[in-house]
């Protein structure tokens, strides 16, 4: 009988690991879960903001209006923008209670599915605060845990939107935010122009600044 060689003892336990590696599952192994994106509009105060479950903001976009007949009207907008970004920051209190409502809610109806028919084509859940009154109601079947779960990544929504649009608001004018887009509504009688300020965005803004100052050193 031929001895086995060295090349075919290697090629065989290889193969054995292989196969249990392929086969064998463990009920223990973690599961990634998806860091869903909601986007939540606050009509009357003409915000969006884009930010995950977890209670990372993602986007602020800002809504500016100007009547269209007037003239100048990207600076009226732009100003317009900045007052609404000011008056959100030192809103009443009870607005900043509704705005922590909106988004926990929003965050717990998104856990549970309930905001799937309000998905778009890039997997965002996009809802006014009008839409969530409308699918809150007092009969949850989350348990307490996952409501105080939503509400703690609500406050941490809240509260970096306000430190970031302060930092925005701080010169007295829009800074680090840029107009993506600007359209007329009302038969033409109202401009509006859409400034936006995103992670993606502010981190591109550091390192062109970071650049530029090691440039000048």
């Amino acid at each position: 009988m031929q001895k086995p060689t060295l090349f075919s003892i290697i090629f065989m336990a290889v193969l054995a690991l292989t196969s249990c590696s392929t086969t064998k599952t463990s009920p223990t192994s973690p599961t990634a879960i998806k860091d869903q994106k909601l986007s939540t509009y606050f009509t009357d105060e003409g915000i969006k903001i884009t930010y995950s479950l977890f209670g990372k903001l993602e986007k602020i976009e800002v809504y500016g209006q100007a009547d269209a007949w007037k003239g100048n009207l990207e600076a009226l907008a732009e100003a317009d923008a900045y007052a609404k970004l000011v008056k959100f920051v030192h809103g009443s209190q009870v607005s900043t209670e509704r705005r922590t409502k909106i988004i926990g809610t929003a965050i717990e109806k998104a856990e549970d599915n309930s905001l799937n028919k309000y998905m778009t084509n890039e997997g965002i859940i996009d809802v006014t605060d009008k839409q969530i009154d409308q699918e809150a109601d007092d009969k949850s079947k989350n348990s307490s845990g996952s409501i105080n779960s939503a509400s703690r990544a609500a406050n941490i929504v809240n509260t970096t939107s306000v430190s970031t649009i302060t930092s925005i608001t701080a010169q007295g004018r829009l800074s680090g935010i840029r107009k993506v887009k600007d359209y007329k509504e009302n038969d033409g009688k109202l401009y509006v122009a859409v400034y936006s300020w995103s992670e993606q965005d502010q981190a591109a803004s550091e390192y062109v600044r970071n650049r530029m100052n090691g440039l000048k050193n």
